[in-house]
């Protein structure tokens, strides 16, 4: 039976395909912890699997539901980023995992919502019905790069789309979002668990709302877009405008539920997440940009979102 669903709150912060090499989570290598070997692909070669064991000195192997691998208690973890190429299908991905990391270590799963839970960046799908949208999505794509400052682009974006009315946002929601592989699954493990999952972006209620409700997430930290006459004014209220203000908002939810941000599991792709991934005990970049990337403790570009079940210590 699944969760009874429990009423959301809505708060604001207070005042190209890369390369084998880049698609590999981030390794924790040059250590005696004992470690495991992900491989997610969801139909990975057998000889590929094979040698990967042999060379990393794996001690056993478990199926990962249907998208990957566990490689046991390798024996040399500092050659996988080396001997993971070799023979490897397209579309992979590979993280290093403390072999003693367990899902109870963990209690909060706290999401980014635009290209990480889902596929969407919900501003420049506004921007799409604008006669000329190419420069909104180009100051989402520097800002999400860490090249301009967040609430710079932020703020132009929105300015862009005022003047459009809101039906449109009822429209897109209706027919153009569209939730990552493995999300919904991710979700419901993580009710098993027992953790508090919170939606927190510098998008807006009237997008970050319903998508929260679809998904049955109950926290939602967002912007809200200011709207008169059934028009967008071209502004927002809120304070979630870079990274410091996204990961305060996360941590003073983190300490009402009484959790430590190192306790947290944090999934985001860009600049304006850097700070949350940073202070988390765990932080995933999901398809990210090379500021998260460097940041992250493990990087998916290609496996579904359950995957960071796995990467949790989940079986």
């Amino acid at each position: 039976m699944a969760e009874p669903a429990a009423p959301r709150a809505t708060v604001s912060a207070p005042a190209s395909t890369p390369g084998a090499r880049d698609t590999a989570a981030k390794p924790k290598v040059g250590t005696s912890v004992p470690q495991h070997l992900l491989l997610f692909h969801e139909d990975p070669p057998t000889e590929w699997l094979k040698t990967v064991a042999l060379e990393c000195g794996a001690r056993g192997l478990d199926r990962l539901g249907q998208i990957g691998f566990r490689l046991l208690w390798v024996q040399r973890p500092e050659l996988a980023a080396e001997v993971v190429v070799n023979g490897a299908p397209e579309g992979y991905d590979w993280a290093l995992v403390p072999a003693e990391r367990k899902v109870t270590d963990f209690g909060m799963l706290v999401c980014d919502m635009d290209a990480t839970l889902i596929e969407n960046e919900c501003v420049d799908e506004l921007a799409a019905l604008l006669p000329d949208p190419a420069p909104v999505i180009a100051l989402t794509t520097l800002a999400m790069e860490g090249r301009i400052p967040v609430e710079e682009s932020l703020r132009r974006r929105i300015d862009a789309i005022g003047g459009m009315p809101d039906r449109a946002i009822r429209a897109i929601l209706a027919s153009r979002i569209v939730v990552r592989p493995g999300v919904e699954r991710l979700l419901r493990l993580s009710r098993t668990a027992g953790w508090p999952i919170v939606l927190a972006t510098g998008g807006f209620s009237q997008f970050a709302e319903p998508i929260a409700a679809r998904l049955g997430i109950n926290e939602v930290i967002c912007n809200s877009l200011d709207i008169e006459d059934e028009r967008l004014k071209g502004t927002f209220s809120g304070s979630i405008v870079d990274g410091p203000s996204k990961a305060l908002a996360v941590a003073n939810v983190a300490k009402r539920l009484g959790l430590t941000m190192r306790r947290m599991i944090a999934l985001g792709d860009g600049a304006n997440d850097s700070v949350l991934l940073r202070n988390a005990g765990m932080g995933v970049g999901i398809r990210p940009k090379p500021v998260i990337a460097e940041v992250a403790t493990h990087n998916l570009h290609h496996a579904p979102l359950d995957a960071v079940w796995y990467l949790a210590g989940g079986e």
